[in-house]
């Protein structure tokens, strides 16, 4: 049964090899395309978790990821990180900047190294398609290409039409070029081995958990993304004086891991982000850790006094970074937020046109 079930595949490969030319078919198992063969990681070792379900991976290649929140959440800066590290594993990096947000002293900050960077500037849909089209052309594997942001984006006649002093309503004709504009991108990830990373504002009030079809750009940026984040910031502070933000990063959607998990991510404004932050409270809820009183032990060691303390001391014990990693993989732990999984259960059942009125209306007429 199964030699006949072989030769059938492999008569029908070789008829699409010879007559649909240019065409990616082989068995599954044989496909690159098909499979994960590059993982970058990201600066936070509790989001990498959320995404793979590994301390150690992260994004996965030939992916296109969505990053979105309410302004001043720091989507700019978490693209940059991003593809820094991604630079660092051989990735070329190209941005291609809507609203001049990842300008070079910015993109150094984050560690991006920008003389070997290429940057691009446009609001215009039809110059980043056209922009996208050459970059498919090239053929270039291991690319990371950012989008800030796709808000940022307009029509070029939208211009026009003002300049003649008889400006259109869009109708539409905009979301239709973000969608094909992200599966323009898509497909460059996709057959190029590359990663793509976009950024999105999303509507509404941040102290509320974030719908997604409060996305800007529409139904596209849910539709054609791998994997999308989206972020709330909360301000880290030293008496009053704010020395960092906290950021919970939700996966809204994740096509290589369960969605709807919540990572830490904290971000020092001089020392950086803390790759360790959030992981303290996993490792006890593994029992890898112990607390006693105020003092936290791993095994026979103490890792300190106090959250603080003891979270800064992880680095020091890389066995116990293993275990946890273990653990996550033998028992598939996952921390839902139940939350965001029903709004995108109630998303599902609206129809295009109630997603693109405002979230206000919305609630009103519920």
């Amino acid at each position: 049964m199964a030699e006949k079930a072989k030769s059938f595949f492999e008569k029908l490969n070789d008829n699409i090899q010879k007559n649909v030319k240019g065409v990616h078919a082989s068995i599954m198992a044989h496909s690159d395309i098909a499979k994960v063969s590059d993982w970058i990681k990201t600066p936070s070792l509790d989001l990498n978790r959320i995404l793979s379900g590994d301390l150690n991976k992260g994004i996965p290649n030939r992916s296109l990821v969505g990053i979105v929140g309410p302004e001043h959440t720091m989507k700019s800066s978490f693209m940059v990180l991003c593809m820094a590290e991604a630079q660092r594993q051989g990735y070329k990096p190209i941005i291609i900047d809507t609203e001049r947000g990842a300008e070079a002293d910015f993109c150094k900050r984050w560690g991006l190294d920008v003389e070997n960077t290429y940057y691009t500037y446009t609001p215009w849909d039809h110059e980043i398609k056209s922009i996208l089209a050459q970059i498919k052309e090239t053929g270039e594997k291991k690319l990371i290409i950012g989008i800030d942001s796709m808000g940022g984006i307009d029509r070029y006649k939208v211009y026009e039409d003002a300049l003649k002093g008889d400006p259109k309503a869009d109708q539409g004709q905009l979301q239709k070029n973000i969608r094909s504009i992200l599966k323009l991108l898509l497909n460059i990830c996709i057959e190029q081995e590359s990663i793509g990373i976009v950024t999105g504002h999303m509507y509404g009030s941040p102290s509320v958990v974030p719908m997604p079809d409060q996305v800007g750009g529409g139904k596209a940026m849910r539709l054609f993304p791998t994997i999308l984040i989206s972020l709330k910031k909360s301000p880290i502070k030293d008496g009053s004086s704010v020395i960092g933000s906290e950021i919970s990063a939700t996966t809204i959607k994740n096509r290589m891991y369960p969605p709807f998990q919540t990572a830490t991510v904290s971000i020092d404004y001089k020392a950086g982000i803390d790759p360790y932050a959030g992981l303290l409270e996993l490792l006890m809820t593994a029992g890898i850790v112990k607390k006693e009183g105020n003092t936290y032990s791993y095994k026979e060691e103490k890792l300190g006094v106090g959250e603080s303390r003891a979270n800064s001391n992880i680095q020091k014990f890389p066995a116990l970074l293993e275990e946890l990693n273990e653990w996550l993989k033998k028992t598939g732990y996952s921390s839902l937020d139940s939350a965001v999984a029903a709004a995108v259960t109630e998303l599902e059942t609206m129809s295009e046109e109630e997603e693109e009125e405002p979230p206000t209306r919305r609630r009103k007429k519920s």
